[in-house]
Parts: structure tokens; sequence; C-alpha cells
């Protein structure tokens, strides 16, 4: 085997594991991912603080009581914390437990969801996700018109989605609305970087090794770059929703750099060299 075939053994790897993690989830609970409020019903608490508070310590002390989730939020803004509870409890009982241990409640942010619009919410971005691959994978079809290099561009896709997807899970990160849309920008940019290396793979100008390391340069650019903006958009934390989108695709980039240049430009050379291209 050619040393650079040796690479795809990591986002093999990688994409095992992360597919381990949602069926281990789905045994536990039934679901293969968590879903937030939006997604399910239920209500969502968000508190502004002066200073930090001990998350973990509360969040174990209110879960005796009440089925919930509590994250902190932090940026030049202040800091925060974000309580979501499933539409069985009431929010007013949750703040007056706050209240006890010196948590200032008196300017919460309520939003509810009802059951069966969470449902429906949950449906419809399922309908979004599966046309988006189906729209995506038609383009990348009409524009190579090969079996091969069209699926190896929508295996990456979907490699992307199943690991980010996981180490949401991983980092306690529920699906939300938010979620689902870094999802879908995540897809097209997944497809674009795989474009951009294919395109530049099967038709450039010289070498292989030239052709590659060109695509890999311009990707790596890309890619870098929109970290950068994204890394911004987290540690200036303008609010939940943002630093929630700019979270889900900084894993999500970072996986696709992985399965873009260790998997899919492996696979597309391979071809390449195979028909001599």
């Amino acid at each position: 085997m050619d040393s650079y075939k040796a690479l795809i053994i990591i986002p093999i790897i990688l994409l095992l594991f992360s597919v381990g993690v949602l069926v281990n989830g789905y045994l536990q609970t039934g679901e293969w991912f968590q879903r937030s409020i939006e997604l399910k019903g239920g209500s969502m608490i968000e508190l502004q603080l002066s200073e930090r508070i001990d998350v973990i310590s509360i969040e174990s002390s209110l879960s005796d009581k009440f089925p919930l989730s509590m994250r902190e939020l932090s940026g030049l803004g202040g800091y925060g914390i974000v309580i979501e509870v499933g539409p069985e409890t009431d929010p007013q009982q949750v703040l007056s437990e706050l209240g006890a241990f010196g948590v200032d409640t008196s300017q919460p942010s309520i939003q509810t969801i009802g059951p069966s619009l969470g449902e429906s919410f949950w449906g419809q971005a399922q309908i979004a996700v599966i046309l988006a691959f189906i729209f995506m994978g038609g383009i990348v079809f009409f524009l190579f018109r090969k079996i091969v290099p069209s699926l190896a561009v929508m295996s990456c896709a979907v490699a992307d989605i199943l690991v980010t997807l996981a180490f949401m899970q991983l980092f306690g990160i529920d699906l939300s609305l938010a979620g689902f849309a870094s999802i879908l920008m995540l897809i097209g940019y997944s497809i674009d970087t795989d474009i951009l290396l294919t395109t530049r793979i099967m038709k450039g100008m010289g070498e292989m090794k030239d052709r590659h390391k060109s695509a890999l340069f311009t990707g790596l650019t890309m890619s870098v770059t929109t970290l950068g903006a994204l890394s911004s958009l987290l540690i200036f934390g303008l609010s939940p929703i943002i630093s929630q989108i700019a979270t889900v695709l900084i894993i999500g980039l970072s996986v696709d750099v992985l399965f873009t240049w260790l998997q899919n430009s492996v696979l597309i050379r391979w071809y390449c060299e195979r028909r001599g291209i």
C-alpha cells in the first residue's frame, strides 16, 4: 500500500467510534442523540449573571427534584446560564429553587414550546436535511458524471454529520433548531471543500502530487479562516443561539478537515491513479 493510502485508517476509526457513541446513546435513552426543548417541547430559562456560579453543583442538586439540563454561558458581555426542563416541569418552581442557591432570578427570560409544536419542528428539520442531501447529491453527480467521485464526496458529507452529532453528545450539546441550521451549513461547506478537492485533482494541470498540494493549500486556508471567524463569535458570546451555532460549526469544520484530506483526498487520488487521470 502506498504511504498516503494508510491515512484513510484515521477517519475510519473516528467514524466507527462516533457510530458507537450514537448507538450507545440509543441503547441508553431510546434516541440517537439528545434534542433540545425546541424539538421535543418544554421550557428554556435564561438568566444573565454578574458573576460565575457553580453550575455543576447546582445542576446536581436540582436534578434530584426536576429533570433538567443546565449550561453556562460566558463571553465579553458577561456570564449567564441556560436551563432546559421538560413540559411537565413548571419554570417558576425551578426559579424558586435557584433563588435558594443565591442566584439572581429577578429578570429571567423564559421560552416555552408545547410538545406537539416541538415534534412538528423535529419532523420539518429532518425533511430539510434529507432534501439538502438529495439536492446536493444531484448537483455533485451532475458536475462530475462519475459514480466513484460523486459517492466519495457525499460519503464525506455523511461522515461529517455523523461524527459531529456524536461529539455534540460527548460535549453535552443538545440538538436544537440552531444546531440544525449549523448542520445544514456544514453540509454545504463539506460539499464545497470536496468539490474543490475533486475538481483540482481530476481536472487540474501538472503532476498528481502538485495538484494534491494545490488543493490542500487552498482548502486548509478556507477552513482556517472560517474557524478563526467562528472562534471570534464564540469568544464574544453575543447570544446563546450564535454561540451554539459557532460551537457546532467549529466541531463540524474540524471534522471536515480530517475527512476531506485524510479520506476523500485518498479516495479521489487513488481513483485518478487507477484511471490514469
